[in-house]
C-alpha cells in the first residue's frame, strides 16, 4: 500500500488527465474538494467526479494495493472565487 501522499498525487494526475481531456484551453487551476474537483481554463468551469478503481483477481477477491484513479467529468459549473480574482493574488492549484 502506497502512502497517502503518493495516493493523493495519483488523484491529482487523474484527474489533469480527464480535465485536459474536456477543456479546450491550457488548465488554469484546479480545486479539490469532497464534492467532486473543479478546473477551469478560458473562462470555462467544469466538475468531476473521482474514485479508486481495485484491481479484482480471477478468484474475485481484491488485489492487495492493485487498482487506480480515475476522474471523470460530471457536468459544467459555476466558475469559482479564486478562479476569478486576479493571477497575483491566487495560487495556481488550490487544495481544500
Amino acid at each position: 500500500m502506497k502512502a497517502p501522499k503518493y495516493q493523493r498525487m495519483e488523484m491529482f494526475q487523474a484527474a489533469i488527465q480527464a480535465a485536459g481531456d474536456e477543456l479546450a484551453a491550457p488548465i488554469e487551476g484546479m480545486q479539490i474538494m469532497d464534492k467532486g474537483i473543479i478546473a477551469w481554463a478560458g473562462g470555462r468551469a467544469i466538475r468531476m467526479s473521482y474514485g479508486w478503481n481495485q484491481s479484482i483477481g480471477d478468484n474475485g477477491q481484491p488485489h492487495i494495493g492493485g487498482g487506480h484513479w480515475s476522474a471523470d467529468y460530471v457536468e459544467d459549473c459555476a466558475m469559482p472565487a479564486e478562479a476569478l480574482a486576479s493571477p497575483a493574488s491566487r495560487p495556481w492549484w488550490r487544495f481544500r
